[in-house]
């Protein structure tokens, strides 16, 4: 009976609007409704009043959640989709309600929170007014609880999403357009779309502010034909490639730096042993000369955040011995789970790395790496007791 109370209790606060998962392409009226207010497929009431199991009247508020919709452009004119919805469990009847329902969201099972179903669909509008076909790839669903915060997470892959503009351009802005019109017209509050520009691309104009080649938008923001969201991103000369470069380059310049110095000073130890008695047997001139040579520089250490994300995975594996695990993954790099996930899962295909099962996380290697070693791999002591989305339930998905 508490399992059906604590149930109803989060499906109420959880719900989304419309169940685009039950569709396999909407009618023109259907779909206007559903892809005119995406931001409502994430909405959640405020506050849920249900009878508690003793009898009792409890009322549990439920603060409003945030959503972020992260689109992480790519240079094959695809674009990685991450949906966040992040809630304030501040009961335990809550948080007892959203480890009970978490399994059935990871499953793709729920009718609550973010689905790939209605994505599925806006991909499929939004290819009859840009004429080139687009697909929702590799799917993913992730719930974790860490204390007091629930989320949920919905990670894909949208293909095609941009436009070639020709020249080395690239266009982000038809992929929005359905033939009954756009289907981002608002953002809600909380709400939040954060895009980041394909990887060797810059950002040469846009309709929208933007820093750091990033654009971030805030709810609430309403969108019309007018001003909608147009991005235009050309190859950069200091693209990631370029940027590798100019790191290899200042590594040089101060190997370059420590040899001129050690040459100096040879010569300054030279010229010592020709003009002073007893040459280089003096301890006095030896001290002397010594405390007057600058120490040699050591190579700066290189600013991972300038690489792109799957070299900056290797490079962490790289400083830790070809092995990690995949929550120490998550925690250097930051990311979501459903992100560092997604990039694994496409770089363990391309053979760029290993993944290992290990009880319930997952041991990341470089090729040519024995992840059964001696060594302990970093982070895998005292793992599943160190790890918090162990609260998400028995079934919580291996990192």
């Amino acid at each position: 009976m508490r399992f059906v109370a604590l149930g109803v209790i989060f499906l109420v606060c959880l719900a989304s609007a419309p169940p685009a998962a039950a569709a396999a392409v909407p009618s023109d009226t259907a779909a206007a409704t559903s892809v005119d207010t995406m931001a409502a497929s994430t909405a959640v009431s405020p506050v849920a009043q249900t009878t508690a199991p003793d009898g009792a009247l409890a009322a549990d508020t439920v603060a409003e959640p945030t959503t972020t919709f992260e689109l992480a452009l790519q240079p094959d004119r695809s674009a990685d989709w991450t949906v966040t919805v992040t809630y304030d469990l501040r009961t335990d009847d809550q948080q007892a309600a959203f480890a009970d329902l978490a399994a059935a969201y990871r499953d793709g099972e729920a009718d609550f929170g973010p689905s790939a179903s209605l994505y599925a669909n806006l991909a499929a509008r939004a290819s009859e007014t840009t004429d080139r076909e687009m697909t929702i790839e590799n799917p993913t669903y992730s719930a974790v609880r860490r204390g007091t915060t629930g989320r949920l997470e919905l990670s894909f892959t949208w293909t095609n999403f941009l436009a070639d503009a020709g020249e080395e351009r690239l266009v982000f802005n038809d992929a929005l357009s359905t033939p009954d019109g756009t289907w981002l017209s608002t953002l809600g509050e909380n709400q939040v779309l954060r895009i980041t520009t394909p990887r060797g691309y810059a950002i040469t104009s846009a309709n929208v502010p933007f820093a750091d080649n990033t654009v971030e938008i805030e709810g609430p923001r309403s969108f019309n034909s007018d001003d909608h969201i147009r991005i235009s991103f050309e190859e950069s000369v200091l693209g990631a490639g370029s940027l590798r470069f100019v790191g290899i380059a200042v590594i040089i310049a101060a190997m370059l730096i420590s040899l001129a110095v050690l040459l100096r000073r040879n010569d300054r130890i030279a010229v010592r042993d020709r003009v002073l008695p007893g040459g280089g047997d003096d301890p006095d001139s030896t001290a002397a000369a010594t405390a007057e040579e600058p120490a040699a520089a050591d190579p700066p250490e290189e600013d991972l955040s300038l690489l792109a994300d799957d070299e900056r995975v290797e490079r962490l594996l790289e400083r830790n011995g070809g092995r990690m695990r995949q929550a120490a993954i998550v925690d250097e790099t930051d990311w979501s789970d459903a992100k560092v996930s997604q990039l694994l899962s496409s770089m363990a295909d391309a053979d760029r790395i290993s993944k290992l099962r290990i009880g319930r996380e997952n041991l990341i290697t470089l090729p040519g790496v024995d992840a059964t070693g001696g060594d302990n791999p970093t982070g895998t002591e005292n793992a599943a007791a160190d790890d918090p989305s162990t609260d998400a339930g028995p079934d919580a998905p291996p990192r």
